[in-house]
């Protein structure tokens, strides 16, 4: 049993709990069980040295939703067939798709989704491009200029990041006088950051991923090039959902390409400043958006978030949602 226990174990993404089905309980073993005893409050036990601890399985909805909401990542592992040993399926940390008991359990605002982030590669275009994935659109920033990106970031204030290995600490020990690669550090480095190889963020890999993702030939239909440099990391958050998903994202439709110079950009200090996300006290009922936000859909909710993070400059489009009552 624990042979397979470690089999299973070893396939999955780093710094993932493993909850393991035995009998009518799911159980996390070693180190994944000191960190669940202590994030759920549950006993912590030892059986032969092994630290082990368990949860009921018909009430795992619980507490998954409790790990996921402390930040963690969540496999379960289940009996396939009787003769034929397990298969693991994961529970990923973000809403689209979720397995059909965790559905229920997530907020109707909730933006906890896996979000792409690539620096440029040539040390002359200090670019970096993002692709988030949104409800059945997957949507393409990129920018000269990183600071452009950080209220866009600050908008969607992802639950998770997923990076190019060691990213994140090449921006740590940028030189001081980068203050954008710092910013970026600053925002990156509390938030669950999952990495991957570089490679996934390859432009040409990465267009396919996403065309096959869409079940296309080409990018036309969307307005884009097969060279866009946004597409490395779409392609890589596409697989990165595949891995977690163990199949194939069929909720994606549509690509949607953000562009700084049609908006009007707003820094992480002046969106806190001017209370648009969160109040000074850090609650989003009394901050600007919890004022006004009057949607009925989380789809609704998020439009209206993207449009206060980045405010359109296009006055016919402004008119437009004035004669609409926006």
């Amino acid at each position: 049993m624990m042979a397979q226990y470690h089999e299973v174990k070893r396939g999955l993404p780093a710094n993932t709990l493993l909850l393991f089905r035995l009998g009518d309980f799911y159980e996390m073993f070693f180190e994944d069980a000191e960190v669940g005893s202590r994030l759920l409050g549950i006993t912590l036990t030892r059986r032969q040295d092994t630290p082990m601890c368990g949860i009921p399985h018909h009430a795992a909805e619980n507490y998954v939703g409790k790990l996921l909401a402390a930040g963690k990542k969540v496999a379960l592992c289940d009996q396939a067939e009787p003769a034929k040993g397990r298969q693991a399926r994961p529970a990923p940390a973000h809403p689209h798709p979720l397995p059909r008991h965790h559905a229920g359990r997530q907020p109707a605002r909730c933006r906890e989704e896996p979000l792409p982030l690539r620096p440029d590669a040539e040390r002359r275009r200090p670019a970096r491009r993002v692709a988030r994935p949104l409800d059945r659109r997957v949507r393409l920033a990129t920018d000269v200029r990183p600071e452009n990106l950080l209220p866009v970031l600050t908008a969607l204030d992802p639950a998770e990041l997923v990076l190019i290995e060691g990213q994140l600490e090449k921006w740590r020990a940028a030189p001081h006088d980068q203050h954008a690669v710092h910013a970026l550090h600053q925002f990156c480095a509390p938030r669950l950051c999952s990495e991957l190889p570089g490679y996934h963020f390859e432009v040409t890999d990465g267009a396919r991923t996403v065309m096959d993702a869409l079940g296309v030939l080409n990018l036309q239909g969307f307005g884009l090039a097969h060279s866009h440099p946004a597409l490395g990391a779409a392609g890589a958050v596409v697989h990165y959902a595949t891995e977690n998903l163990c199949a194939k994202p069929e909720n994606l439709r549509s690509l949607q390409e953000y562009r700084s110079t049609r908006t009007l950009l707003l820094d992480p200090a002046t969106l806190r400043n001017l209370e648009i996300f969160a109040s000074t006290r850090g609650t989003r009922e009394a901050s600007l958006l919890g004022a006004i936000d009057r949607t009925t859909t989380a789809a609704g909710s998020r439009l209206l978030e993207r449009w206060l993070a980045a405010p359109g400059l296009d006055l016919a489009e402004i008119q437009r949602r004035q004669a609409a009552g926006w």
